[in-house]
């Protein structure tokens, strides 16, 4: 799945990450300028870079002015630490990953579908830890995110770079690329102008989602194995 190079660069960030060493990580140009200029364009310069006093806060030029994380040959994570009570500074710390694979994002750019998508294939892996249970992102662009308990930042940040992204990660990847691009050569060969664009349309939660018995994580190779 991944080349020499990108291996490399995982290696990298997984050690930054284990030695809580974070970098600015900026605002994903080619993801952007995708949504922007793309043939399925969601967004408008107002929304990335909105510079009224009413929109301060609100835009996503704010949201990756002081964000911070690991870059991977797939994407980006992102951390955050912060007080569990936004308006009380002196409260018990809380650690919070956000994962944007911006690959996919680019092929399918519609994150909120992904987000449903990412977060069911995550509780159907072999390997699903539900003391480390995922929720949405805050972030524009996150597919799933994970937030410690109070004070437990370092168990979470272990479990993610010993565990999750070695042997979970890879697994929903590969498979929400799967069944993105079943669902998007489906739907170009049913449309009148050869676009997946009613695809992009979100009707109902979960709709990527397919059968479960139909996944094919590589976990459960080992798990026969073992």
């Amino acid at each position: 799945m991944y080349s020499n190079r990108d291996i490399a660069l995982n290696e990298v960030a997984i050690n930054s990450l284990i030695n809580a060493c974070p970098a600015e990580l900026g605002m994903p140009a080619k993801l952007i300028r995708e949504l922007v200029h793309g043939k399925y364009s969601f967004l408008t310069a107002e929304d990335i870079c909105s510079l009224s006093k009413d929109g301060r806060g609100l835009s996503m030029l704010d949201q990756y002015l002081d964000k911070q994380g690991y870059v991977f040959s797939w994407g980006t994570l992102s951390e955050q630490f912060e007080p569990i009570d936004p308006d009380d500074d002196e409260s018990i710390p809380v650690l919070r990953y956000e994962f944007m694979p911006i690959d996919l994002l680019l092929a399918f750019p519609q994150s909120a579908q992904l987000e449903d998508l990412f977060m069911w294939l995550y509780r159907n892996h072999p390997f699903y830890y539900p003391e480390f249970d995922c929720d949405e992102g805050d972030f524009y662009f996150s597919v799933i995110s994970f937030q410690s308990e109070e004070g437990c930042g370092e168990v979470l940040r272990s479990w993610l770079a010993n565990v999750f992204l070695p042997t979970i990660w890879p697994d929903l990847l590969a498979e929400a690329i799967r069944i993105v691009q079943e669902k998007v050569t489906a739907a170009v060969a049913q449309s009148p102008d050869g676009s997946f664009h009613e695809l992009l349309v979100e009707h109902d939660r979960y709709q990527l989602c397919i059968d479960p018995a139909e996944l094919q994580f590589e976990a459960y190779a080992i798990l026969e194995e073992e």
